[in-house]
């Protein structure tokens, strides 16, 4: 039986270029890529090892939705 989770993330820029973010709900959970194909396979295996699960275990991760808050 499969089980989905959603875990919410912020995103940060490094100065030297690359891209990480934290995962909220796992502290101490983050990844980093140059390109948004590369942070997302980091986030997957990242999300992963903290639960305790194989990485290549067919764990799958989608990333389908962006959500921008604006603080004015």
């Amino acid at each position: 039986m499969s089980v989905e989770t959603e875990y919410a993330v912020k995103v940060h820029h490094a100065d030297e270029g690359a891209t990480w973010v934290e995962v909220l709900d796992l502290p101490g959970c983050f990844a980093s890529g140059d390109s948004m194909e590369e942070l997302s396979e980091a986030l997957g295996e990242a999300i992963c090892l903290y639960v305790g699960d194989d990485p290549g275990g067919g764990t799958r991760l989608r990333v389908d939705e962006m959500r921008v808050r604006v603080l004015l």
